[in-house]
Protein backbone atom coordinates (compact mmCIF):
# COMPACT_ATOMS: atom_id res chain seq x y z
CA UNK A 1 0.00 0.00 0.00
CA UNK A 2 2.21 2.57 -1.31
CA UNK A 3 1.59 6.18 -1.09
CA UNK A 4 -0.30 7.95 -3.87
CA UNK A 5 -2.38 11.24 -4.20
CA UNK A 6 -4.34 13.51 -6.85
CA UNK A 7 -5.08 17.13 -5.66
CA UNK A 8 -6.83 20.16 -7.74
CA UNK A 9 -3.49 22.83 -7.72
CA UNK A 10 -6.47 25.67 -7.59
CA UNK A 11 -8.81 24.69 -4.95
CA UNK A 12 -7.04 22.18 -3.10
CA UNK A 13 -9.55 19.73 -3.41
CA UNK A 14 -8.50 16.19 -3.25
CA UNK A 15 -9.88 13.24 -5.72
CA UNK A 16 -7.80 10.25 -5.18
CA UNK A 17 -5.47 9.19 -1.67
CA UNK A 18 -4.33 6.41 -0.82
CA UNK A 19 -2.25 6.34 2.57
CA UNK A 20 -1.19 10.05 1.83
CA UNK A 21 -0.26 11.20 5.18
CA UNK A 22 2.28 7.97 5.46
CA UNK A 23 5.48 9.23 6.48
CA UNK A 24 7.91 8.38 3.88
CA UNK A 25 11.42 8.91 2.50
CA UNK A 26 11.06 11.71 0.18
CA UNK A 27 15.02 10.74 -1.92
CA UNK A 28 15.28 13.93 -4.34
CA UNK A 29 12.00 15.14 -4.37
CA UNK A 30 13.33 17.02 -1.51
CA UNK A 31 15.37 19.19 -3.77
CA UNK A 32 11.66 20.92 -4.56
CA UNK A 33 11.82 22.05 -1.18
CA UNK A 34 15.39 23.20 -1.71
CA UNK A 35 14.49 25.43 -4.55
CA UNK A 36 11.22 26.70 -2.77
CA UNK A 37 12.97 27.94 -0.22
CA UNK A 38 16.02 29.23 -2.55
CA UNK A 39 13.42 30.96 -4.88
CA UNK A 40 11.93 32.69 -1.56
CA UNK A 41 15.10 34.28 -0.93
CA UNK A 42 15.09 35.71 -4.15
CA UNK A 43 11.53 36.71 -3.28
CA UNK A 44 12.71 39.03 -0.24
CA UNK A 45 16.17 40.17 -1.41
CA UNK A 46 18.43 38.14 0.59
CA UNK A 47 19.92 36.90 -2.83
CA UNK A 48 19.54 37.18 -6.68
CA UNK A 49 19.41 34.50 -9.47
CA UNK A 50 23.01 35.76 -10.35
CA UNK A 51 24.62 35.83 -7.59
CA UNK A 52 27.86 33.16 -7.93
CA UNK A 53 27.66 30.38 -5.47
CA UNK A 54 31.22 28.86 -4.56
CA UNK A 55 31.63 25.35 -4.25
CA UNK A 56 32.89 23.98 -1.16
CA UNK A 57 34.84 20.99 -0.52
CA UNK A 58 31.81 19.40 1.66
CA UNK A 59 29.59 20.23 -1.06
CA UNK A 60 32.48 18.46 -3.68
CA UNK A 61 32.12 15.33 -1.28
CA UNK A 62 28.36 14.80 -1.96
CA UNK A 63 27.59 10.88 -3.14
CA UNK A 64 25.74 10.53 -6.69
CA UNK A 65 24.32 11.84 -8.47
CA UNK A 66 26.42 14.77 -8.86
CA UNK A 67 27.48 17.25 -11.50
CA UNK A 68 31.41 16.71 -10.14
CA UNK A 69 32.28 20.11 -9.38
CA UNK A 70 35.51 21.06 -8.19
CA UNK A 71 35.96 23.32 -4.67
CA UNK A 72 36.65 26.73 -5.25
CA UNK A 73 34.05 26.38 -8.77
CA UNK A 74 31.58 28.87 -8.90
CA UNK A 75 27.77 28.26 -10.56
CA UNK A 76 24.95 31.40 -10.00
CA UNK A 77 21.87 29.97 -8.40
CA UNK A 78 19.77 30.33 -11.75
CA UNK A 79 21.69 27.25 -13.30
CA UNK A 80 22.15 25.74 -9.82
CA UNK A 81 18.57 25.31 -9.44
CA UNK A 82 18.04 24.02 -13.16
CA UNK A 83 20.78 21.48 -11.91
CA UNK A 84 18.71 20.48 -9.23
CA UNK A 85 15.70 20.35 -11.15
CA UNK A 86 17.03 18.01 -14.13
CA UNK A 87 20.44 16.03 -12.70
CA UNK A 88 18.91 16.26 -9.34
CA UNK A 89 22.24 16.85 -8.36
CA UNK A 90 23.28 16.36 -4.89
CA UNK A 91 26.89 18.38 -4.99
CA UNK A 92 24.95 21.89 -5.80
CA UNK A 93 22.08 20.78 -3.17
CA UNK A 94 24.66 21.50 -1.15
CA UNK A 95 26.37 24.75 -2.55
CA UNK A 96 22.50 26.09 -2.86
CA UNK A 97 22.16 25.35 0.85
CA UNK A 98 25.12 27.08 1.79
CA UNK A 99 25.10 30.12 -0.16
CA UNK A 100 21.83 30.93 0.29
CA UNK A 101 22.18 30.21 4.39
CA UNK A 102 25.75 29.36 5.02
CA UNK A 103 25.75 26.14 6.27
CA UNK A 104 23.31 22.55 5.72
CA UNK A 105 22.23 23.43 9.33
CA UNK A 106 21.49 26.68 8.67
CA UNK A 107 19.17 25.80 5.65
CA UNK A 108 17.58 22.97 6.88
CA UNK A 109 16.13 24.91 9.92
CA UNK A 110 14.78 27.36 7.03
CA UNK A 111 13.80 24.27 5.37
CA UNK A 112 11.02 23.52 8.45
CA UNK A 113 10.54 26.53 9.16
CA UNK A 114 9.03 27.31 5.35
CA UNK A 115 7.42 24.26 5.53
CA UNK A 116 5.38 24.87 8.88
CA UNK A 117 4.53 28.16 7.18
CA UNK A 118 3.21 26.51 4.13
CA UNK A 119 0.98 23.90 6.45
CA UNK A 120 3.27 20.82 5.53
CA UNK A 121 2.60 18.24 8.81
CA UNK A 122 4.46 15.13 8.42
CA UNK A 123 7.39 16.67 7.17
CA UNK A 124 11.46 16.71 9.40
CA UNK A 125 14.39 17.85 7.00
CA UNK A 126 18.06 17.80 7.59
CA UNK A 127 19.19 17.95 4.14
CA UNK A 128 18.72 19.67 1.34
CA UNK A 129 19.44 16.74 -1.40
CA UNK A 130 17.29 13.61 -0.05
CA UNK A 131 20.06 11.21 0.64
CA UNK A 132 18.52 8.75 3.08
CA UNK A 133 18.72 9.94 6.85
CA UNK A 134 16.15 8.72 9.29
CA UNK A 135 15.63 11.66 10.63
CA UNK A 136 14.32 13.40 7.00
CA UNK A 137 10.49 12.32 5.82
CA UNK A 138 7.75 13.42 4.47
CA UNK A 139 4.66 12.50 2.80
CA UNK A 140 2.17 12.52 -0.27
CA UNK A 141 -0.04 15.13 1.16
CA UNK A 142 2.81 17.19 2.24
CA UNK A 143 4.80 17.21 -1.21
CA UNK A 144 1.43 18.23 -2.53
CA UNK A 145 1.36 20.78 -0.80
CA UNK A 146 4.89 21.87 -1.59
CA UNK A 147 3.83 21.52 -5.02
CA UNK A 148 1.20 23.66 -4.97
CA UNK A 149 3.39 26.50 -3.18
CA UNK A 150 5.73 26.39 -5.61
CA UNK A 151 2.97 26.78 -8.54
CA UNK A 152 1.09 29.49 -6.93
CA UNK A 153 3.77 31.35 -5.79
CA UNK A 154 5.99 31.54 -8.12
CA UNK A 155 4.50 30.99 -11.71
CA UNK A 156 7.49 33.22 -13.28
CA UNK A 157 9.62 30.35 -12.22
CA UNK A 158 7.63 27.74 -14.09
CA UNK A 159 9.99 26.84 -16.22
CA UNK A 160 12.50 25.41 -13.72
CA UNK A 161 9.73 22.57 -13.31
CA UNK A 162 9.43 21.47 -17.13
CA UNK A 163 12.63 21.78 -18.61
CA UNK A 164 13.65 18.35 -20.68
CA UNK A 165 16.65 18.64 -20.90
CA UNK A 166 20.01 20.34 -19.62
CA UNK A 167 23.69 20.71 -22.15
CA UNK A 168 26.79 21.20 -19.84
CA UNK A 169 30.17 21.58 -22.43
CA UNK A 170 29.38 18.24 -24.43
CA UNK A 171 27.17 16.54 -21.68
CA UNK A 172 23.30 16.24 -22.29
CA UNK A 173 21.36 15.39 -19.10
CA UNK A 174 17.59 14.05 -19.66
CA UNK A 175 14.81 14.92 -17.25
CA UNK A 176 13.73 11.60 -15.24
CA UNK A 177 10.21 12.19 -15.18
CA UNK A 178 8.69 9.74 -17.38
CA UNK A 179 5.56 12.22 -18.15
CA UNK A 180 7.33 14.40 -19.25
CA UNK A 181 7.60 13.62 -23.35
CA UNK A 182 4.86 11.01 -22.88
CA UNK A 183 1.73 12.74 -21.19
CA UNK A 184 -0.06 15.35 -22.63
CA UNK A 185 0.39 18.65 -20.74
CA UNK A 186 2.58 17.37 -18.05
CA UNK A 187 4.40 20.34 -16.63
CA UNK A 188 7.42 18.60 -14.84
CA UNK A 189 7.95 18.66 -11.14
CA UNK A 190 10.33 16.06 -9.51
CA UNK A 191 11.48 12.34 -9.12
CA UNK A 192 13.24 10.71 -6.52
CA UNK A 193 15.18 7.85 -5.63
CA UNK A 194 16.65 5.98 -2.45
CA UNK A 195 16.66 2.38 -1.63
CA UNK A 196 14.81 3.17 1.32
CA UNK A 197 12.22 4.80 -0.13
CA UNK A 198 11.76 3.16 -3.87
CA UNK A 199 10.47 5.09 -6.55
CA UNK A 200 9.02 8.80 -5.88
CA UNK A 201 7.43 11.21 -8.49
CA UNK A 202 5.79 14.81 -7.75
CA UNK A 203 3.90 15.25 -10.96
CA UNK A 204 1.36 18.40 -12.50
CA UNK A 205 -0.03 18.39 -15.26
CA UNK A 206 -2.53 21.28 -17.36
CA UNK A 207 -5.41 20.60 -19.09
CA UNK A 208 -8.58 23.09 -20.34
CA UNK A 209 -7.30 25.52 -17.96
CA UNK A 210 -6.79 23.07 -15.02
CA UNK A 211 -3.94 22.21 -13.34
CA UNK A 212 -3.68 18.83 -11.35
CA UNK A 213 -0.34 17.36 -8.91
CA UNK A 214 -0.35 13.51 -8.69
CA UNK A 215 2.47 12.07 -6.43
CA UNK A 216 3.75 8.81 -6.13
CA UNK A 217 5.94 7.29 -3.74
CA UNK A 218 7.69 4.15 -3.24
CA UNK A 219 7.01 2.61 -6.61
CA UNK A 220 9.21 -0.21 -7.56
CA UNK A 221 11.12 0.96 -10.46
CA UNK A 222 10.68 4.27 -12.39
CA UNK A 223 8.24 2.76 -15.25
CA UNK A 224 6.11 1.95 -12.35
CA UNK A 225 5.81 5.52 -10.55
CA UNK A 226 5.09 6.69 -14.44
CA UNK A 227 2.44 4.56 -15.25
CA UNK A 228 1.13 5.35 -11.77
CA UNK A 229 1.23 8.52 -12.14
CA UNK A 230 -0.67 8.84 -15.28
CA UNK A 231 -3.55 7.26 -13.69
CA UNK A 232 -3.62 9.27 -11.50
CA UNK A 233 -3.96 12.66 -13.48
CA UNK A 234 -6.66 10.45 -15.65
CA UNK A 235 -8.17 9.94 -12.69
CA UNK A 236 -8.02 13.61 -11.56
CA UNK A 237 -9.30 15.04 -15.11
CA UNK A 238 -12.06 13.04 -15.55
CA UNK A 239 -13.66 13.40 -12.43
CA UNK A 240 -14.61 17.37 -12.99
CA UNK A 241 -14.41 20.26 -10.71
CA UNK A 242 -15.30 20.32 -7.12
CA UNK A 243 -15.66 16.19 -7.17
CA UNK A 244 -13.23 16.21 -4.22
CA UNK A 245 -14.79 18.91 -2.46
CA UNK A 246 -17.91 17.81 -2.44
CA UNK A 247 -16.84 15.19 -0.42
CA UNK A 248 -15.03 16.51 2.05
CA UNK A 249 -11.77 15.83 0.82
CA UNK A 250 -9.32 18.44 0.77
CA UNK A 251 -5.57 18.53 1.62
CA UNK A 252 -6.23 20.39 4.88
CA UNK A 253 -9.21 18.00 5.76
CA UNK A 254 -6.64 14.20 5.31
CA UNK A 255 -6.40 12.57 8.60
CA UNK A 256 -3.42 11.73 9.94
CA UNK A 257 -1.51 8.26 9.37
CA UNK A 258 -1.35 5.60 12.36
CA UNK A 259 2.31 5.07 10.88
CA UNK A 260 4.88 7.41 12.83
CA UNK A 261 8.21 6.38 11.05
CA UNK A 262 8.80 6.26 7.41
CA UNK A 263 9.40 2.21 6.09
CA UNK A 264 12.79 1.75 4.99
CA UNK A 265 12.13 -0.85 1.60
CA UNK A 266 16.32 -1.27 1.18
CA UNK A 267 15.88 -5.09 0.68
CA UNK A 268 12.75 -4.82 -1.44
CA UNK A 269 14.48 -2.02 -3.78
CA UNK A 270 17.90 -3.20 -3.99
CA UNK A 271 18.06 -6.85 -3.32
CA UNK A 272 21.18 -8.63 -2.89
CA UNK A 273 22.87 -10.26 -6.32
CA UNK A 274 20.16 -7.72 -8.39
CA UNK A 275 21.39 -4.85 -10.66
CA UNK A 276 21.27 -1.82 -8.94
CA UNK A 277 18.44 0.42 -9.37
CA UNK A 278 18.41 3.61 -10.32
CA UNK A 279 16.40 6.95 -11.92
CA UNK A 280 17.59 5.75 -15.55
CA UNK A 281 15.07 2.95 -15.43
CA UNK A 282 12.53 5.40 -16.57
CA UNK A 283 14.13 6.78 -19.79
CA UNK A 284 13.97 3.92 -21.89
CA UNK A 285 10.98 2.81 -23.96
CA UNK A 286 10.31 -0.72 -22.62
CA UNK A 287 10.97 -1.34 -18.78
CA UNK A 288 9.66 -4.83 -17.76
CA UNK A 289 8.78 -4.48 -13.44
CA UNK A 290 10.07 -7.34 -11.30
CA UNK A 291 6.41 -6.71 -8.96
CA UNK A 292 3.84 -4.97 -8.31
CA UNK A 293 2.58 -2.72 -5.57
CA UNK A 294 -1.07 -3.63 -4.69
CA UNK A 295 -2.26 -3.13 -8.41
CA UNK A 296 -5.48 -3.38 -7.26
CA UNK A 297 -5.74 -0.01 -6.24
CA UNK A 298 -5.53 0.98 -9.65
CA UNK A 299 -8.41 -0.70 -11.13
CA UNK A 300 -10.97 2.47 -10.25
CA UNK A 301 -8.65 4.82 -12.72
CA UNK A 302 -9.41 2.07 -16.03
CA UNK A 303 -12.18 4.43 -16.74
CA UNK A 304 -12.97 6.86 -20.11
CA UNK A 305 -10.33 7.61 -23.06
CA UNK A 306 -7.03 8.20 -21.26
CA UNK A 307 -3.67 10.00 -21.70
CA UNK A 308 -2.22 7.41 -19.86
CA UNK A 309 -2.52 5.17 -22.68
CA UNK A 310 -0.07 7.09 -24.42
CA UNK A 311 2.51 6.93 -21.98
CA UNK A 312 2.42 3.06 -21.05
CA UNK A 313 0.27 -0.02 -20.07
CA UNK A 314 0.98 -3.06 -17.85
CA UNK A 315 0.52 -6.71 -18.61
CA UNK A 316 1.17 -9.09 -16.11
CA UNK A 317 4.21 -8.25 -14.14
CA UNK A 318 5.65 -6.17 -16.74
CA UNK A 319 4.63 -2.68 -18.08
CA UNK A 320 5.33 -0.93 -21.53
CA UNK A 321 6.33 2.53 -21.79
CA UNK A 322 5.38 4.16 -24.95
CA UNK A 323 8.07 6.51 -27.07
CA UNK A 324 9.28 9.64 -25.45
CA UNK A 325 9.39 13.43 -27.65
CA UNK A 326 13.36 14.25 -27.45
CA UNK A 327 14.07 17.65 -25.83
CA UNK A 328 16.05 20.74 -27.22
CA UNK A 329 18.59 20.60 -24.03
CA UNK A 330 18.74 24.21 -22.71
CA UNK A 331 22.30 25.63 -22.36
CA UNK A 332 23.89 25.79 -18.45
CA UNK A 333 27.03 26.56 -17.83
CA UNK A 334 29.47 27.19 -14.43
CA UNK A 335 31.29 29.74 -13.41
CA UNK A 336 29.39 33.58 -12.90
CA UNK A 337 27.10 35.27 -15.43
CA UNK A 338 28.73 37.28 -18.22
CA UNK A 339 29.71 40.49 -16.94
CA UNK A 340 28.91 40.17 -13.25
CA UNK A 341 30.16 41.85 -10.97
CA UNK A 342 27.93 40.36 -7.77
CA UNK A 343 29.64 39.12 -4.34
CA UNK A 344 30.31 35.39 -4.43
CA UNK A 345 29.03 33.27 -1.50
CA UNK A 346 30.86 30.72 0.44
CA UNK A 347 30.39 29.25 2.80
CA UNK A 348 29.86 30.55 5.94
CA UNK A 349 30.06 33.99 4.89
CA UNK A 350 27.43 36.29 4.00
CA UNK A 351 27.31 38.04 0.62
CA UNK A 352 30.07 40.35 -0.43
CA UNK A 353 27.79 42.80 -2.04
CA UNK A 354 29.41 45.48 -3.98
CA UNK A 355 29.08 48.88 -3.72
CA UNK A 356 27.52 49.39 -7.73
CA UNK A 357 26.86 46.97 -10.56
CA UNK A 358 26.56 48.24 -13.97
CA UNK A 359 25.47 44.79 -15.95
CA UNK A 360 23.41 45.04 -19.47
CA UNK A 361 20.06 43.40 -18.90
CA UNK A 362 20.27 39.67 -20.17
CA UNK A 363 17.42 37.94 -22.21
CA UNK A 364 14.35 37.26 -20.92
CA UNK A 365 13.62 33.38 -19.40
CA UNK A 366 11.53 31.33 -20.86
CA UNK A 367 8.75 32.22 -18.97
CA UNK A 368 9.28 35.88 -20.13
CA UNK A 369 9.84 37.13 -16.85
CA UNK A 370 13.08 39.27 -17.02
CA UNK A 371 16.14 38.26 -14.84
CA UNK A 372 16.62 40.45 -11.81
CA UNK A 373 19.80 42.52 -11.41
CA UNK A 374 21.69 42.15 -8.16
CA UNK A 375 21.60 45.66 -7.40
CA UNK A 376 21.29 49.30 -8.78
CA UNK A 377 23.68 51.48 -10.82
CA UNK A 378 25.51 54.55 -9.41
CA UNK A 379 27.39 57.08 -9.93
CA UNK A 380 30.63 54.91 -8.89
CA UNK A 381 30.07 52.51 -11.36
CA UNK A 382 30.00 54.91 -14.08
CA UNK A 383 33.37 55.73 -15.36
CA UNK A 384 34.00 59.21 -17.17
CA UNK A 385 35.76 59.10 -20.82
CA UNK A 386 39.11 60.45 -20.80
CA UNK A 387 40.93 61.75 -23.54
CA UNK A 388 44.32 59.83 -22.99
CA UNK A 389 44.58 56.25 -21.00
CA UNK A 390 45.00 56.76 -17.18
CA UNK A 391 47.68 54.87 -15.35
CA UNK A 392 45.52 54.16 -13.12
CA UNK A 393 41.61 54.20 -12.10
CA UNK A 394 39.27 53.87 -9.26
CA UNK A 395 38.17 55.71 -5.97
CA UNK A 396 41.66 55.57 -4.25
CA UNK A 397 44.02 56.07 -7.72
CA UNK A 398 44.75 59.86 -6.12
CA UNK A 399 46.03 57.98 -2.92
CA UNK A 400 48.98 56.16 -4.39
CA UNK A 401 52.54 57.53 -4.23
CA UNK A 402 53.75 59.18 -7.45
CA UNK A 403 56.54 57.32 -8.99
CA UNK A 404 59.62 58.63 -8.94
CA UNK A 405 60.90 60.83 -11.79
CA UNK A 406 63.33 59.67 -14.15
CA UNK A 407 67.12 60.77 -13.68
CA UNK A 408 68.63 63.25 -16.34
CA UNK A 409 71.59 61.80 -17.77
CA UNK A 410 75.06 63.43 -17.40
CA UNK A 411 77.42 64.10 -20.19
CA UNK A 412 79.78 61.67 -19.15
CA UNK A 413 76.93 59.30 -19.61
CA UNK A 414 75.91 60.34 -23.09
CA UNK A 415 80.03 60.26 -24.18
CA UNK A 416 80.17 57.18 -22.93
CA UNK A 417 77.12 55.55 -24.55
CA UNK A 418 77.04 56.95 -28.05
CA UNK A 419 74.42 54.49 -29.19
CA UNK A 420 71.91 55.47 -25.82
CA UNK A 421 72.05 59.31 -27.16
CA UNK A 422 71.40 58.45 -30.73
CA UNK A 423 68.15 55.90 -29.09
CA UNK A 424 67.05 59.42 -27.00
CA UNK A 425 66.45 60.98 -30.16
CA UNK A 426 64.45 58.36 -32.15
CA UNK A 427 62.24 56.59 -29.99
CA UNK A 428 59.13 58.24 -27.77
CA UNK A 429 58.94 59.95 -23.86
CA UNK A 430 57.50 57.04 -21.33
CA UNK A 431 54.38 58.53 -19.47
CA UNK A 432 54.97 58.37 -15.77
CA UNK A 433 52.39 57.40 -13.36
CA UNK A 434 51.98 61.16 -12.41
CA UNK A 435 50.88 62.82 -15.34
CA UNK A 436 49.50 61.16 -18.70
CA UNK A 437 51.60 60.44 -21.74
CA UNK A 438 52.65 64.17 -22.70
CA UNK A 439 55.00 64.07 -19.79
CA UNK A 440 58.57 64.41 -20.88
CA UNK A 441 61.81 63.04 -19.40
CA UNK A 442 63.67 65.34 -17.75
CA UNK A 443 66.62 65.48 -20.38
CA UNK A 444 64.52 65.89 -23.58
CA UNK A 445 64.94 69.52 -23.84
CA UNK A 446 69.09 68.82 -24.10
CA UNK A 447 68.96 68.98 -27.80
CA UNK A 448 72.54 69.17 -29.65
Amino acid sequence: MVPTLVVDAESGEVIEANNATRPWHPASTTKLMTAYVALRAVKTGAITLDTPLVVSPLASRQRPSKIGVKPGQEVTLENALKFLMVKSANDIAVVVAEGVAGSVENFSAMMNREARRIGMRESNWVNPHGWEDDRQYSSARDLAVLARALLTEFPEHSDLWGIGALKLGNRVYNNTNGLMGRYSGAMGMKTGFICASGFNLVGAAQRNGRTLIAVVLGASNGADRTLKAAQLLDAGFNSGRGWGAANGRTLETLTASFETTAPNRRQEICRRGAAPASEAEDTGAAILQAHIDNPSALVMMQRAPSESMAVGSRSGNSIQLGPRATFEPIPVYLGRAPGSTAGARRRGEPARRPPATALAPQQPRASGAPLQLPGAITAQAAIPPAKTRPAAVGPTAEKKKLAPRPKAKSKADSKANPKAKADARTQPPKATAQSPARQRPANVGRQP
